[in-house]
């Protein structure tokens, strides 16, 4: 009897796991992307999916409607635009995005696939890497043509990168395995930022604030918990979880990950 248990509930723990390590983000389920003007000038983590704008552009992530065959049986309806150019060229070697661009984390070998479209008739290129090496790319002249672009990653944990070299429409992406917890990164002004955050107990405590700070703190999922501004440093409590800090000044920004308890 226990042998037979066994047969039937390990498929089960398989099959369960394996569903879970596959990701979807679809830009036409308005629930989790709803129609928007962009994320704004600070990075968000919507759906472990992480969102870089360019600091002085706020449009990057704009969702709106977008209806489009892609001739697989996906049919669209919305699209999330990136809006410009990544800031990195992978013909000459850089394959880090430092603006518009989405991140997700991964802990193993996938495949990745990007629904997409030119957002512009003149020439450019889409791009998928692991920040060290193109995954995927597809080249574009023109803003009606669908495209469905196909990349593989075989290396360990780390992070995919998607971006184009100017404007792209993105309507879907889909990962087959080893997706892991995207967290929003230190941005290249992080250095620049004195204040801090860490968590003790249920509390988060901000400490070395020596100019105006905008705090802002985001669960696992990017929903906005908590938003603040101080010129001194300051104590609040928090519910038991994992959270993203983000501190701005005038000199940057910078995130930071919490754990309360």
């Amino acid at each position: 009897m226990m042998k037979k248990l066994l047969l039937i509930v390990l498929p089960v723990l398989f099959i369960t796991v394996t569903v879970q390590a596959q990701k979807t983000w679809d830009f036409s389920d308005e629930a989790t992307w709803p129609l928007s003007d962009g994320i704004g000038s600070d990075p968000v983590l919507v759906d472990n999916l992480a969102l870089y704008p360019h600091s002085s552009n706020t449009n990057m992530g704009q969702v709106d409607g977008s209806s489009v065959d892609f001739g697989d049986g996906y049919v669209s309806t919305n699209r999330l635009k990136t809006n410009g150019s990544g800031g990195a060229d992978p013909t000459s070697g850089e394959y880090t995005p430092t603006v518009r661009y989405l991140k997700f984390a991964v802990t193993g070998p996938c495949d990745i696939t990007v629904w997409c479209r030119s957002g512009g008739s003149s020439e450019r290129t889409l791009y998928i890497t692991d920040g060290t090496a193109v995954l995927g790319s597809q080249t574009a002249t023109d803003s009606s043509t669908p495209y469905i672009v196909n990349a593989s990653y075989s290396g360990g944990a780390g992070s995919i990168y998607v971006f184009g070299s100017n404007n792209f429409s993105l309507y879907k992406i889909e990962v087959s395995a080893n997706v892991g917890t995207t967290t929003l990164s230190l941005n290249k002004f992080a250095s620049n930022v004195s204040a801090n955050a860490r968590a003790i107990g249920n509390r988060i405590y901000v400490s070395d604030v020596k100019s105006n700070t905008e705090i802002n703190l985001y669960s696992i999922t990017g929903a906005l918990i908590k938003s603040l501004k101080t010129g001194v440093d300051t104590d609040f409590s928090v519910k038991s979880g994992l959270y993203i800090a983000t501190l701005k000044t005038a000199e940057g920004q910078k995130s930071v990950k919490l754990l309360a308890r």
